[in-house]
């Protein structure tokens, strides 16, 4: 077995007892320079269980998850028992192996279609936000080089993960990474386009801030859709490291704000977030009250400047 549990091999065992190691006259011959020539010998045991020995190796087994060595053991169809660099896991002929999968041939199909209507919708949202957005005369090489940009981010990123997929589990997942990649991005989009306009509407800047709470959440959703195709490791295992990968991106995010706000220390304070009027949900100040005010700024700056 490989270390995420994956099956690497099958050796059919015809007797009991049977044995295993390097030895050519054993019944399943391991190529482990970790493993005697004579390591294991496998007998039957009561409920259909199995009793395993070892045979004065110097390496001995291990009943994993324990890193204790043992001279023997009596294991079940789901233990695993490890020799020197090797994996073992030892079924009886009665195991009952899961039922068999129906195939789908169009599932690959459906998977692309999807990632094709995923990045056009992707090409769509880059393209109207970059419109919406820029002040620049010549809009169309903005739009063209923020869509450009994008694709070319989106192709390296999908490249590694079905790289890493490919190394990892044998199959590279093209398509679904591309579908996992562009439906989070898209999240991203909408769930910051919507915190930037709930934070105009209200007034409220923080509310950009706590959004970075949920950007990281969906982008450790991503993540771990991606190591879900492309390894075999526990949900838990995945889960864990897409947290951590979000938190370690995110955090450095927020650091990188925090020190980029402290060197602007003396300049005015303003949101960021500009829609249309239509979106206010709160009152402010009357255009009279906000003039008069300034004149009343006018006024102690002109009397400061003749001091």
């Amino acid at each position: 077995m490989g270390r995420h549990g994956e099956v690497l091999a099958r050796h059919p065992v015809w007797r009991w007892p049977s044995r295993i190691g390097r030895g050519y006259e054993m019944d399943v011959i391991l190529d482990d320079p970790f493993v005697a020539s004579g390591h294991l010998e496998i007998h039957e045991a009561p409920n259909g269980r199995l009793s395993v020995a070892d045979l004065q190796s110097v390496n001995g087994m291990v009943l994993l998850p324990s890193r204790e060595k043992r001279a023997s053991a009596e294991i079940g169809p789901e233990d695993v028992v490890r020799v020197g660099h090797t994996q073992l896991r030892i079924r009886p002929r009665s195991f009952q192996v899961a039922a068999e999968r129906p195939v789908r041939q169009a599932r690959s199909g459906r998977r692309a279609v999807l990632f094709l209507a995923l990045i056009t919708a992707l090409v769509a949202t880059f393209a109207w936000s970059a419109f919406v957005t820029t002040s620049h005369r010549d809009e169309g090489v903005v739009v063209a080089i923020s869509v450009l940009l994008m694709l070319a981010a989106a192709a390296v990123w999908v490249a590694i993960w079905s790289l890493v997929s490919r190394t990892v589990g044998g199959r590279a997942n093209f398509a679904a990474h591309g579908v996992v990649a562009c439906a989070g991005v898209l999240a991203l989009e909408f769930w910051n386009t919507g915190a930037q306009y709930l934070a105009f509407g209200f007034d409220a800047s923080w509310l950009e801030t706590l959004a970075l709470a949920g950007a990281a959440a969906i982008f450790a959703v991503m993540v771990y859709r991606h190591l879900r195709l492309a390894s075999r490791a526990t949900r838990f295992a995945h889960a864990a490291v897409a947290a951590g990968v979000s938190t370690i991106a995110f955090g450095g995010a927020v650091v990188l704000t925090n020190l980029t706000e402290a060197t602007n220390l003396g300049i005015q304070s303003h949101s960021e977030s500009l829609k249309a009027p239509s979106f206010v949900m709160v009152s402010g100040i009357t255009p009279t009250a906000f003039v008069d005010g300034a004149d009343s700024l006018k006024q102690k700056v002109d009397a400061m400047a003749t001091e």
